[in-house]
């Protein structure tokens, strides 16, 4: 009982710590750049960067928990929202509504806009995953990863003709989103829509942590102990796409934050899924948010640099050290 007191006291450090992170990021995101005091460039500047925190707090969230959901759901650490073709279904959705914005077409997906256009391609792209991965009634995990690799690349392909379409000016607009943009254009109503729905779908995952821990186990053992787990699949995987839906409308695609934080946050707090939920979430608000501090700061004079840049960066290097201990175990036989 002692070692499991001390397990729930570290357990609470590391979370205060996570949260003390996103608090030190937030401030810096608001403060860096000058303070213009109290007139009204001050509160239009100061509306403007708490627009861009809340992007960046949202979609560092977002990514991070798909991550860890898609992770869970596929017993495969390497797992990540991009490997399955969410973002880029969901980013060929948004490319493809505002090529029928330029040209001047009027469709449903152009009435109801880029929010619903995201969300139809990022589901798309998860249902075709998930129908073509079905291995006598149940997911495979392996052909999941597969037909995810190809749906992905299928997307990609899809993308650079609508590009190659699409006039010079709007594509370098979509170059830029494609390099993972917070663009404080979206509006506030966007990002309170993606707000709300990151917050339930984090709620919901945080209460299926249990099962998910269960999930971990053999389909044979987690049935014997009265986990429906296809009913539990279905669930954690619409909620990784409704998340990266989420992400993308906001900021485009960004790597890295839903492989690397989980990894992070496992090796503080252990494989429980409930603590790794919650605390995968501040650390991935942590590093959009902290990614564009260090954007603000080292400013070149080119213009915003897209955050995905730098999270490629980060996060090429750090997930390399983080498989420092699995690189090199093939010839170990």
């Amino acid at each position: 009982m002692k070692g499991e007191g001390a397990a729930t006291r570290r357990d609470r450090v590391v979370l205060i710590a996570l949260g003390a992170l996103v608090l030190v990021v937030s401030v810096s995101r608001l403060w860096v750049g000058g303070w213009f005091g109290f007139g009204e460039l001050g509160r239009s500047v100061l509306e403007l960067r708490a627009l861009e925190l809340g992007m960046g707090l949202t979609v560092g969230a977002s990514l991070a928990v798909g991550g860890t959901l898609l992770q869970a759901l596929l017993r495969n650490p390497l797992a990540s929202p991009y490997l399955l073709g969410v973002s880029s279904g969901a980013a060929l959705g948004m490319m493809f509504n505002q090529w029928l914005l330029y040209i001047g077409a009027v469709g449903s997906i152009y009435i109801m806009g880029n929010q619903v256009a995201a969300v139809i391609g990022a589901m798309t792209s998860l249902g075709i995953v998930y129908v073509l991965s079905q291995k006598r009634g149940t997911i495979d995990p392996l052909g999941l990863l597969l037909v995810g690799v190809i749906v992905n690349a299928v997307n990609g392909a899809a993308i650079m003709f609508i590009n190659y379409l699409s006039p010079r000016g709007l594509r370098g607009d979509m170059a830029l989103w494609m390099m993972g943009y917070l663009d404080a254009n979206t509006g506030w109503w966007t990002l309170v829509l993606v707000m709300l729905l990151t917050l339930t779908a984090i709620c919901a995952a945080v209460w299926l942590g249990g099962a998910m821990d269960v999930a971990t186990f053999s389909d044979a053992e987690a049935h014997s102990m009265g986990l429906n787990l296809h009913r539990l699949r279905l669930g954690v995987f619409s909620l990784a796409g409704l998340l990266t839906a989420g992400s993308v409308l906001l900021a485009g695609p960004i790597g890295f934050i839903g492989l690397i934080c989980p990894h992070l946050v496992r090796m503080l707090l252990g494989p429980r899924h409930r603590l790794l939920v919650i605390g995968s979430a501040m650390a991935g608000a942590a590093l959009i948010v902290g990614a564009e501090v260090i954007i603000k700061l080292a400013d070149i004079g080119q213009g915003k640099m897209p955050v995905g840049a730098i999270m490629a960066i980060i996060g090429g290097p750090l997930f390399l050290w983080m498989l420092r201990p699995q690189l090199g175990r093939g010839g170990d036989a």
